[in-house]
């Protein structure tokens, strides 16, 4: 039971159906047609006798939540509540942590049968769109007047933005050897966070051959401008 705690979303099958269903809603999936993937997507699952209540709860209060509870899903939650499958796993845990599962149950139960929120348009995350491409070389000046030089190697493109993915090439002239990792993804993560020529960077002129495997190189770390920039100075 990957679970930390007797919160309905403390657990990771939880969270990740939550966050499933919330994607493919966000991305503008039919509510039964969300539905349906998740259902196949966890078909394993369902029947589990742990990690299947899990799944079902995780799955009706988050559709609760956004005003699009399906019957369905609503009727197996509440058989789960009221027979307390799964609570077995939490009885090794000691009466105290079986007491607090039991009431988060309690409040799952009238969650679901209570009155309904309306229903919610969920919107896709904000994209950051970067406009470096591979080849470019930036250049970051550490306070005592030295740069640092990277390169572009790739550029990622997913529902969380269009990333660049840096290669630290130089710093003071030599080699790195410093805890910043090589290459890096780099994000920004919000409108109003930095972007690189907040955090100091500049990009020279020229650009560099892409390199054999470039395309497929993935990042060791994932860190954000102003944090690259601690690094590098």
């Amino acid at each position: 039971m990957g679970a930390w705690g007797p919160a309905l979303f403390s657990d990771d099958l939880a969270c990740d159906a939550r966050d499933e269903y919330r994607r493919l809603i966000e991305d503008g999936t039919a509510d039964e047609e969300a539905r349906r993937h998740l259902l196949d997507a966890y078909a394993e699952t369902l029947d589990d006798p742990e990690d299947g209540p899990v799944f079902w709860l995780a799955l009706a209060v988050t559709q609760s939540k956004v005003g699009r509870l399906d019957p369905m899903v609503r009727d197996r939650a509440l058989r789960i509540v009221e027979r307390g499958e799964g609570l077995s796993a939490w009885a090794d845990a000691g009466a105290a942590v079986l007491s607090r599962r039991r009431a988060v149950l309690d409040k799952v139960r009238s969650q679901l049968t209570g009155p309904q929120p309306e229903r919610r348009r969920l919107r896709p995350p904000w994209r950051h769109v970067t406009d470096l491409s591979p080849g470019t070389v930036l250049a970051y000046r550490d306070p005592v007047g030295d740069d640092a030089l990277l390169r572009v190697a790739r550029v990622s493109d997913d529902r969380f933005g269009v990333l660049p993915i840096v290669s630290v090439m130089a710093q003071r002239g030599e080699v790195p050897s410093f805890p910043t990792p090589p290459v890096v993804r780099v994000w920004v993560f919000r409108r109003k966070d930095p972007d690189y020529r907040d955090a100091g960077f500049r990009v020279l002129e020229g650009r560099l051959d892409v390199r054999p495997g470039d395309e497929s190189i993935e990042p060791l770390a994932e860190t954000h401008w102003e944090a690259l920039a601690r690094s590098l100075g």
